[in-house]
């Protein structure tokens, strides 16, 4: 029943375009999970976690040993044998690695510090993303809880956040297939945490060692750039499979962000 168009989330109806690859009582069942509303506690722990005053530091409200608790726990929902839907299954997979990264970073210091060596771009688009996104949804947690913002208000902001959830889910695809790590862009600008905006990036290198690829006389890093070549080709089919499970992904993501959870 793939075309079944509405699903219950917290006890109304959201309508559902037919653009959703999964079966729509696959996706009930998993929001009615007890593996789902320990992540929707998760969530609602992380919410109220005062997150740090910037991406340099670490929130001292949720401290290491409970985080790491919360860490294991999240590693032990929605086995990846559970789900037999594609989409369903990459969409719950990637809610659990968002979970799993905002504990971390409420409970350690920034991950991408903590090495001798610069991280690569991507990385730190994803600290980036996920340090704005601590910052936001606190302060929508707030509003929500004191009644101070509208439901259109709340709309546009949990848009807001859902797509730098996604954004940060896409860039997630793209550390896992990388083994060369990309280094050439500066990620400091503010302006990078549009997808499109890294898809044209990536695509550009990747035509740039095309380019490079085909002269006559391949240069002695003709290896490097061969490797820029197949992974990003590789990172292209993930991706295609990732846009398939976005609208799985954004209910899930609904139902997290989602304003009788905050209050």
């Amino acid at each position: 029943m793939r075309n079944c168009s509405s699903i219950t989330l917290a006890g109304s109806v959201l309508l559902i375009a037919p653009a959703v690859n999964a079966d729509i009582a696959d996706v009930q069942s998993v929001i009615e999970s007890e593996d789902w509303q320990t992540i929707k506690t998760f969530w609602s722990i992380a919410d109220r976690v005062k997150p740090p005053a910037d991406m340099f530091g670490y929130s001292s409200s949720l401290t290491m040993g409970k985080g790491y608790l919360l860490q294991t726990a999240v590693d032990s929902l929605f086995l990846e044998n559970e789900i037999d839907n594609p989409e369903l299954r990459q969409a719950v997979y990637l809610i659990k690695r968002i979970t799993y990264m905002r504990i971390v970073r409420l409970t350690t210091l920034n991950p991408s510090l903590i090495t001798r060596m610069a991280p690569p771009w991507t990385e730190i688009v994803q600290d980036n993303l996920l340090f704005n996104f601590e910052q936001r949804i606190t302060t929508l947690s707030d509003l929500v809880e004191s009644g101070e913002i509208s439901a259109v208000e709340f709309a546009a902001a949990r848009d807001t956040l859902m797509e730098k959830a996604e954004t940060w889910a896409m860039l997630e695809i793209l550390q896992e297939v990388q083994t060369y790590r990309n280094y050439d862009y500066d990620a400091r600008q503010p302006e990078i945490v549009n997808a499109d905006l890294i898809l044209e990036r990536l695509d550009l290198s990747y035509r740039a060692a095309l380019d490079t690829l085909s002269k006559a006389k391949l240069s002695e890093n003709a290896e490097f750039f061969q490797v820029v070549v197949e992974q990003h080709e590789q990172f292209l089919e993930r991706y295609d499979e990732f846009v398939e499970a976005k609208p799985v992904l954004r209910i899930l993501l609904m139902d997290l962000i989602d304003p009788e959870t905050m209050q």
